[in-house]
């Protein structure tokens, strides 16, 4: 007979009596039977502590003196007719049973070896809390100097300064983005030719390409395009931008302006760290002064757990269930509620990890999730409530508090979030040049934490220790957040800071607990960790894992010990309540037993990705298909990118040293690498980044007597298997999802898209369009979307021969058939006169194929007249976009026109 089965047994005996002996004092009876089931236990848990003879198992003679003093037990109360049968007990009769069975079949019935089950002493517990905390602290350092350069860019971090050259006015002004301000404020146009951004800006005299940065920028685009082409020092200044930006300007810089004098701002001038913390929004330093009133209680009270220094009844971080405990928690959830005086930005900006509105609300949520059950365990202290109803009431309020965070998170999200591909963790940006293991793990870590955050509050321990410590890596990481965007901090520094608080929290939860605790925890952390990454729907996930905790308490009411908890076939429970939700969701709802989950891989600093394969789908056209590295694969992740944004792939300049290449001047002569930007042809959900990328081979009569650089190097160079670099996503998203639009900064709902693209502009019109059908996709499973989706999808491909045509199956591919919207396709070979290519079938029905010049006639022919509901999308040379199509479309009435590059 197993302890476990003995335990049960216990409880069952002491619910089982004689009905003719309760028909007496049924009060008196009731509470002595109580008292009769808290002794019983209490002599069953201190029985197992006690040590056993070499010759007779711990279990063997734990078993023989519970008997005897279970038959002590119950001669005693006989003859007192205290005993008294409980209807609980006998309705659960059965349910303790089967759990019983079980736990034996898992093997969680099974004994652990007797060192597995002892709890350090004071002094052990000492050491390893302060020998952990060291190691930790020592394993950070060491992650801050580790660096991960592509190979093509480490010539270049060896060299010193880059020379500027001097840059006049009037350049400078050339590079004011005019047109795309008149036009749209959507995208900014990067020139490929000459490798210079369309956005420059002078500060202090320093001028800077901002291209790449803008839509990076925290205060958004239109900021940056107020001052384009101008010197901007006097605004830039009357901001008070950080360290941060100053970086960013250096860093980005190509020139020194002309006949300007430089106040020495940039190069020379630091503000002070204080001026930077200390602004305007908080003219009384509220918030400040509870920061560091916080972040001195978290110190405090993480050393005195770490040292064992609590005073006698009080728990490992010294608190007692007294009003300062309350003091303290109140102090945090006002420092979290302060936090709301001051303006971030709505989006996260994407060139390091700073603060941004939906961070903000649900760290709110989260924080006051963990005060809620702070406040729970200090009245389970001060009332005396650590066993029957009042540990059911805290483990439920507990409970309850997990899936109101959840809810709450979700409608913050749906109010505050415009990107589908964006999570707070998932997508977080990490600085440059950190090495891929230490991003997986971070991020792995990360998640891990919340999920074992999670089970901690569910479990619902009587502590207020861990409750307290596990709110500091929310609050502290928000503080650090803060710092990187005043400069005051690197990215680096913020993500390790944050990543030693996390393991701080969990040195501190588990320096006082046996080893078989710490292994079970760190088990079912782990099980669903996995099932959340594969994409188990959240609330079943935490509703399997309480209902298990709900059975434990059940089956040892009225005290639940950590060791029942252990005993307790968990992972067979939850199992099989995820399989009775599932059905559910199946047969009487159509909320997804599953998630669709794509976080983006994609970030600002370069990223490695390997390539696939690589096919030739026409004269000089051809399709790579890169994958992610394993770990981002096996979490799920995909691009990411919007239709309407693209990446910079980097590779080697084979043009270096050259003074002149394809005979003009070689404005790259002095670049260690090129950055060339292409636009992915698949979904954003994709599990892959698609290019078509056009290679332009040596053709000294065409006008490429060396050939594209860029492009030879992808196109014939780089191998299967190979990796190359690329960073984004760049340019804005004028695609919000659902057919809807923004054009000239109003949303428009279409239902009809039409696009006139020219040669390798056609990738953005195949990105949006397979976006279109995944969206059908989706709908699927969802009917209320259905009136969303775009009906019609209307091309016309122009380019100079009819071989640079893609084939049927790249617009309506079997995979896609009977997906919206239906596609029509017209190839128009603009310097080829007809040959054998005649037009197969009218341009209203599928493929055709026409040869001559883009004219007013062609496109009336082809594109349904203006109206409403209709945009159009413009891709291609800036030539091609400026000078032949927008003028077309405006003599025609065409208002709702976008351009994607």
């Amino acid at each position: 007979m197993t302890l476990s089965r003995l335990a049960a047994l216990l409880f069952l005996v002491l619910s089982h009596v004689d009905a003719a002996d309760c028909t007496h004092c049924e009060t008196t009876a009731e509470d002595d039977a109580l008292l009769s089931k808290v002794e019983l236990l209490q002599t069953h848990l201190d029985l197992q502590k006690k040590p056993v003879d070499a010759n007779s198992s711990k279990e063997e003679k734990s078993t023989e003196q519970l008997e005897d003093v279970v038959a002590a037990k119950l001669q005693e109360k006989s003859h007192n007719g205290a005993l008294h049968p409980s209807i609980a007990s006998l309705a659960s009769e059965h349910l303790i049973s089967f759990l019983d069975e079980v736990s034996l079949a898992t093997g969680q019935g099974l004994s652990w070896p007797a060192w597995a089950e002892y709890f350090p002493t004071h002094g052990q517990g000492r050491v390893i809390g302060i020998s952990g905390s060291i190691c930790l602290l020592l394993f950070c350092y060491w992650i801050t100097t580790l660096k991960e350069v592509p190979p093509m860019m480490r010539e270049t971090q060896k060299g010193g300064p880059k020379d500027l050259r001097p840059i006049s006015l009037e350049e400078l002004k050339k590079h004011s983005h005019q047109v795309g301000r008149a036009e749209h404020v959507e995208f900014l146009y990067v020139s490929v030719a000459s490798n210079q951004g369309d956005l420059w800006m002078a500060v202090d005299g320093l001028v800077a390409n901002l291209t790449d940065f803008a839509t990076s920028h925290p205060g958004g685009v239109d900021l940056l395009l107020q001052h384009a082409g101008t010197e901007a020092a006097e605004p830039f200044h009357d901001v008070g931008h950080s360290e941060f930006a100053l970086e960013q300007i250096q860093k980005r810089a190509v020139g020194i302006l002309e006949n300007v004098q430089v106040k020495g701002a940039i190069a020379i001038e630091k503000d002070t760290v204080m001026s930077r913390i200390f602004t305007k929004e908080d003219p009384y330093n509220v918030h400040k002064v509870l920061g560091f009133t916080v972040l001195s209680m978290y110190l405090y009270r993480i050393f005195v757990w770490c040292c064992q220094l609590a005073p006698p009844n009080a728990d490992y971080a010294g608190f007692k269930p007294d009003l300062w405990a309350l003091a303290s928690i109140f102090i945090v959830e006002g420092l979290q509620v302060s936090s709301f005086i001051f303006t971030v930005p709505q989006n996260r900006p994407l060139s390091g990890p700073m603060i941004w509105q939906e961070w903000r609300a649900h760290n709110l949520i989260f924080v006051s999730r963990l005060t809620i059950c702070f406040l729970g365990a200090w009245m389970v202290n001060r009332y005396n409530g650590m066993m029957g109803w009042g540990s059911w009431t805290q483990m439920t309020v507990n409970q309850l508090s997990v899936f109101a965070q959840m809810r709450l998170a979700d409608l913050a999200t749906a109010w505050l979030r415009d990107d589908t591909h964006e999570t707070l963790v998932s997508t977080m940006p990490y600085w440059e040049h950190c090495p891929k293991w230490v991003e997986s793990m971070f991020r792995t870590w990360y998640s891990m934490s919340q999920i074992y955050t999670t089970i901690v509050i569910i479990i619902a321990g009587p502590g207020m220790d861990l409750y307290f410590v596990m709110i500091l890596p929310y609050q502290l990481y928000s503080v650090l957040m803060t710092f990187v965007r005043k400069g005051v901090i690197s990215s680096r520094t913020c993500h390790v800071t944050y990543f030693w608080s996390l393991w701080q929290s969990w040195v501190c939860g588990f320096m006082m607990q046996s080893f078989r605790v710490f292994v079970q925890v760190q088990a079912f952390s782990i099980f669903c960790y996995c099932t959340r990454v594969y994409g188990l729907n959240k609330y079943v996930l935490w509703i399997g894992a309480c209902t298990s905790l709900q059975l434990v308490m059940i089956k040892n009411w009225p005290i639940h010990s950590e060791q029942d908890v252990l005993e307790f076939p968990m992972f067979t429970v939850t199992i099989l309540m995820w399989a009775i939700l599932g059905a559910g969701l199946k047969f009487f709802s159509s909320v997804p037993l599953f998630d669709s989950r794509h976080a983006r891989y994609v970030e600002a600093r370069p990223k490695r990705v390997i390539l696939r394969s690589k096919t030739k789908v026409s004269t000089n056209l051809y399709h790579l298909k890169f994958d992610f590295p394993w770990f981002f694969r096996w979490q799920g992740y995909s691009s990411g990118l919007q239709p309407g944004q693209h990446v910079k792939i980097l590779c080697g300049n084979a043009s270096q040293g050259r003074s002149t290449w394809n005979g003009h001047a070689n404005l790259e002569v002095s670049r260690d690498y090129l950055s060339r930007s292409y636009t992915p042809i698949n979904s954003s959900k994709d599990s892959t980044v698609d290019f078509i990328v056009k290679l332009y081979p040596e053709d000294a009569p065409g006008g490429f007597a060396d050939g594209g650089r860029g492009s030879t190097k992808l196109c014939l160079e780089v191998k299967e298997g190979e990796e190359v670099w690329l960073s984004g996503p760049h340019g804005s998203k004028v695609y919000r999802g659902n057919g809807n639009f923004v054009v000239d900064g109003k949303l428009i709902k279409a239902s009809t898209i039409c696009a006139l693209a020219g040669g390798s502009g056609i990738t953005p019109v195949l990105s949006l369009l397979r976006q279109c059908r995944e969206e059908c996709r989706s709908s699927f499973a969802k009917p209320n979307a259905k009136h969303d989706l775009i009906k019609e999808f209307s091309i016309i491909h122009a380019m100079r021969s009819m071989d640079e045509r893609l084939e049927t199956t790249w617009y309506n591919p079997l995979a896609e058939t009977g997906l919206a919207p239906h596609c029509t396709v017209t190839h128009l070979a603009t310097g080829q006169k007809e040959l054998t290519l005649k037009r197969s079938m009218s341009h209203r029905e599928g493929m055709a194929y026409n040869y001559g010049k883009l004219t007013k006639d062609v496109i009336a022919e082809i594109f349904p007249p203006a109206a409403e509901d209709l945009v159009i999308i413009l891709c291609g040379p800036k030539g091609f976009v400026d000078d032949v199509c927008q003028p077309l479309l405006r003599e025609l009435k065409y208002s709702n026109v976008l351009t994607m590059w």
